[in-house]
């Protein structure tokens, strides 16, 4: 009995390898799947709190195919789309043909398998962005009402942002994890004393509207706000004496965003385009009332690199960079549609290590002694070339050369375009310099050595080494 085994043993083949047994799956799924077939049912098991009809929704793709290859895409496509709403750990996928003996032969049955994420969700840390770093924490509860709805509520104190407390729902809409509406209360005090004198209270509160198109990243927003002025510094100027106060605005905004670069913080190749309007004064409510538009673009392109950078035992560890010269422009106006002058609080600011390097924060643009006005139209561009450091080509170490230039000026409604031209360009801000770059994982620092150029009348600058941190830069 046992040479029998034994002969039999040897006689089998060997188990197929899984390279072997991949390409025979691949070969299977290419023959038939032209073939015709349907899904006739689809279950999704693991789930507790997640109500029957959001899932309903949320797979409804699921059923429109209409061969063998349409419903692996399908189902592909749809246990994507369930892992996106970030309400499940894991999303497995099991498709065999329908056990059902009235379903018909082309019939199929889908089961997702799904495990839950934890319901609450305590977060603390610090973050750096943008000229700003601060402490926060979040407590966020998911899948609050069983549609993949979040909760939270968070807080956070920084340097620019003295306190911000926010609460806010959202919600996908139509159960896609590529469309969100939210509600928000928040409220913020902000410390602009490095600058302008001031310290600003804004209370609020909103609803929004996050969506991916084909095209980029879309927001539309509405704002019912409740600013203060106030803490003015002994010293502070007239400007921003004049400015103390109360003032409400109810305000709708849309953005849209397109990123196309391979890297958020360094990028090497691609493009980013940024367009935002703003009109306040919606319902006749408050006593704000202006429009508002700010455009931003920026395109990187390398030259050479690629090569393989290996270590003293001939291993492969990392790729050459190559040099990178990017290019970087910003523009904006803001008009009022009344006869006063704008707040404070909404004009645009400019100059600083993240803007235009060689310029203190908010240096650059209207003045009353040493506070920062703001302005009502701005250009600003910066223009890098980003080379690699010799022997360090494999660290996230770049050294660059860059020239930063722009212009800000209070405006008024009516001005003639070349008025505008012509003042926006009679005498603007220039600086040129050279540094190092480190990129990290959550932010760009820079350490600089600028020399302004140019100077125009007022303008805050900074002659010799600056440091920069944050996430967008000129």
């Amino acid at each position: 009995m046992e040479d029998d085994k034994e002969r039999a043993s040897a006689s089998a083949p060997p188990p197929p390898s899984y390279e072997e047994a991949a390409f025979r799956m691949f070969g299977l799924l290419n023959a038939t799947a032209s073939q015709p077939g349907h899904v006739h049912s689809l279950r999704v098991l693991g789930t507790e709190r997640t109500r029957d009809s959001f899932l309903k929704l949320a797979t409804s793709n699921a059923f429109t195919g209409m061969t063998i290859a349409d419903i692996i895409n399908d189902v592909q496509h749809t246990a994507d789309r369930l892992q996106r709403l970030d309400i499940f750990d894991s999303v497995n996928v099991i498709l065999d043909t329908s056990r059902d003996p009235f379903a018909a032969k082309d019939a199929f049955d889908v089961i997702f398998a799904v495990k839950e994420k934890s319901r609450f969700f305590l977060k603390t840390g610090t973050e750096i962005g943008n000229g700003e770093g601060n402490m926060n924490g979040s407590i966020t509860v998911r899948n609050a009402f069983g549609g993949a709805e979040m909760l939270e509520t968070s807080a956070s104190f920084g340097t620019r942002n003295s306190s911000a407390f926010q609460f806010s729902l959202s919600r996908p809409v139509n159960a896609s994890p590529d469309a969100r509406i939210d509600v928000n209360a928040h409220s913020v005090v902000r410390n602009n004393m490095m600058f302008s004198s001031h310290e600003e209270l804004v209370r609020g509160v909103g609803a929004r509207f996050k969506g991916l198109s084909n095209w980029g990243f879309h927001e539309i927003s509405y704002d019912l706000s409740w600013r203060t002025i106030d803490r003015i510094a002994e010293n502070g100027s007239l400007s921003i004496r004049n400015q103390a106060g109360h003032s409400l605005k109810s305000s709708i905004s849309h953005s849209f965003v397109r990123d196309r670069r391979d890297d958020m913080l360094l990028p090497t190749k691609g493009y980013y385009f940024r367009f935002t309007q703003e009109l306040a004064g919606v319902g006749k409510i408050g006593d704000t009332k202006y429009l508002k538009h700010e455009v931003e673009a920026s395109i990187a392109h390398q030259h050479g690199g690629g090569e393989i950078i290996r270590d003293e035992n001939g291993l492969a560890k990392a790729i050459a960079p190559g040099i990178v010269l990017s290019l970087n422009v910003r523009g904006g106006l803001l008009a009022t549609l009344d006869d006063k002058e704008a707040n404070i609080s909404d004009k645009f600011m400019l100059g600083g290590p993240l803007s235009i390097r060689g310029f203190r924060t908010c240096g650059v643009g209207p003045r009353d002694k040493k506070d920062s006005l703001g302005g009502d139209a701005y250009w600003a561009t910066g223009v890098s070339l980003i080379t690699p450091l010799p022997k360090l080509a494999d660290k996230p170490l770049r050294g660059h050369v860059f020239v930063n230039a722009g212009s800000m000026i209070p405006w008024k409604t009516g001005t003639s375009t070349s008025d505008t031209i012509k003042a926006l360009t009679a005498s603007p801000s220039v600086a040129a310099g050279f540094g190092i770059i480190y990129r990290h994982s959550v932010a760009r620092l820079e350490l600089n050595f600028c020399i302004p150029l140019t100077v125009a009348r007022g303008d805050m600058f900074k002659r010799g080494f600056q440091l920069g941190l944050g996430l967008n830069f000129m």
